[in-house]
């Protein structure tokens, strides 16, 4: 390559230059300067991808949030997901096309179908099946062995009271016998010929009471509070509404 001559001369103040080397200096000026701004432009083009694609990140992550808040939204529980279980069962979606005009038959359909209502029952409704439910749970407890057999252990007593309120024939000749004792009680009616008649080797005195009906029946409409053979009751007179009468 051909080198550019030296170019000898005085300046303004009579200094001499060599106007060629001061070209030189200001071409390795310029280039440097071009290569400083090339570096400083792909450095800022650099931090401008780097700055956009965490942008885009932070973008992702806003989306994910918001996808996650959606999903948290949705409860997922047991009960939830149980509650959602059961309205499906409930629902009829073969007719899920005539959805606008008969909606109930649509929310209640399945229903209806798994919960037939029988001849003897007045109504069915899902919370009479749940109280149904617990009814066959209690039951079920109560049916089963308990672990106390103490007399005074809560299990016990549950136990002895629900076996007697079950036991029907038991409970019927136990509430005869308290009948009985409490009408041959002396304090009340004394004793009653119908009763008395079953006894064996009675005599008359014993059978035939120094009471008489009137007496008895007296004891059993006050002492027993019960009504035999007649009841007595109060009633407005028919021709004076400001008459009361005992009928």
């Amino acid at each position: 390559m051909r080198s550019i001559p030296e170019i000898i001369g005085l300046d303004e103040k009579g200094v001499v230059v060599n106007a060629g080397r001061n070209r030189t200096t200001f071409q390795r000026v310029f280039f440097g300067t071009f290569i400083f701004l090339g570096v400083l432009s792909v450095a800022l083009l650099i931090t401008v991808i780097v700055q956009a694609r965490n942008n885009g990140k932070n973008d992702n992550t806003n989306n994910n949030n918001n996808n996650n808040n959606n999903t948290n939204e949705i409860c997922l529980t047991q009960g939830c997901i149980s509650a959602a279980t059961h309205q499906l069962r409930s629902a009829d979606s073969t007719v899920a096309s005539n959805l606008c005009k008969d909606f109930y038959t649509y929310a209640c359909g399945g229903w209806q179908k798994t919960h037939p209502i029988q001849s003897f029952d007045v109504e069915r409704t899902i919370l009479g099946d749940i109280i149904d439910r617990r009814d066959m749970e209690i039951e079920r407890l109560l049916d089963s062995p308990i672990i106390r057999s103490n007399e005074r252990s809560w299990e016990y007593k549950v136990k002895t009271y629900y076996t007697e309120c079950r036991d029907d024939y038991v409970r019927v000749n136990n509430t005869a016998s308290y009948m009985i004792a409490l009408i041959q009680d002396p304090a009340t009616v004394n004793g009653w010929y119908m009763f008395d008649n079953s006894a064996e080797n009675a005599s008359q005195e014993f059978l035939v009471k120094n009471e008489t009906l009137y007496q008895q029946l007296s004891h059993i409409h006050g002492d027993l509070g019960n009504l035999a053979v007649f009841g007595i009751r109060t009633r407005f007179d028919e021709d004076d509404p400001t008459i009361k009468r005992l009928e």
